[in-house]
């Protein structure tokens, strides 16, 4: 694809940056409540078990209630996503399991639900034969009012162009922009962010990051991977 016009991507950048800046400073504050969340499920020996997390989307599809926590005596805080309210965001995913790059894309699809936001989900690297986690994953968003389109269909393609924020999630789902948006990619960049877990170098592959320094904002997990990609992007993007 063509080198865009810096100018034509500076007025597109401004545009989408006061919801980027929102948006980053409040998922700053929820990574904290997220990985907490996660390094207490491995504490408990609950992170890798497939049957207590099926079990669980099962007892929620019921109705059950016993996990629900009384908060009626506490003061009401704002939520720091509130501003996401009635938004239209697509979540991109590299697979769906339970793997940590899913499960926290997961739990952020959850928390924009809670403050009204539309959410849909895609899966860019799906099994074609039928898969017990998959399904219940799938559910289990279903379940919360999460939309679960093709990551490869047409209704993927509408979505990324309508949506107010396309967040792609880990390096590898960066090979989405050019094989299902094609021609599109260029109107739909300025309004990704994109969260990067990976820091090993196998991942920095032109074919899925070529698009880094052209997106709305980056979500890095820690100091250290940003500064690594901030060098590597460097070197192999200029």
């Amino acid at each position: 694809m063509g080198k865009q016009p810096s100018a034509w991507i500076t007025t597109q950048q401004k545009k989408r940056w006061p919801l980027m800046i929102l948006l980053l400073l409040s998922l700053s504050t929820l990574m904290a409540f997220l990985i907490r969340s996660t390094f207490d499920s491995c504490s408990n020996g609950s992170i890798n078990n497939v049957g207590n997390f099926i079990r669980e989307g099962q007892e929620e599809e019921k109705g059950g209630t016993h996990h629900q926590v009384n908060h009626n005596d506490e003061a009401p805080t704002p939520n720091p996503l509130d501003f996401m309210k009635s938004k239209l965001v697509l979540l991109v995913s590299h697979e769906l399991s339970l793997s940590g790059g899913p499960l926290l894309l997961m739990e952020l699809a959850f928390l924009l639900r809670e403050v009204g936001a539309d959410v849909v989900w895609v899966t860019n690297q799906k099994q074609t034969e039928s898969d017990d986690i998959i399904y219940s994953l799938e559910h289990k968003m279903l379940n919360r009012g999460v939309q679960v389109f093709s990551a490869k269909g047409q209704e993927a393609i509408d979505t990324a162009l309508k949506a107010d924020l396309v967040v792609l999630n880990t390096a590898v789902a960066g090979k989405w922009l050019d094989a299902v948006l094609k021609e599109h990619v260029a109107d739909v960049l300025p309004k990704v962010l994109w969260w990067i877990h990976e820091m090993r170098g196998h991942y920095f592959k032109l074919e899925y990051v070529k698009h880094l320094p052209l997106v709305g904002g980056a979500m890095i997990d820690s100091h250290t991977t940003a500064n690594y990609w901030k060098n590597r992007t460097r070197e192999r993007l200029g």
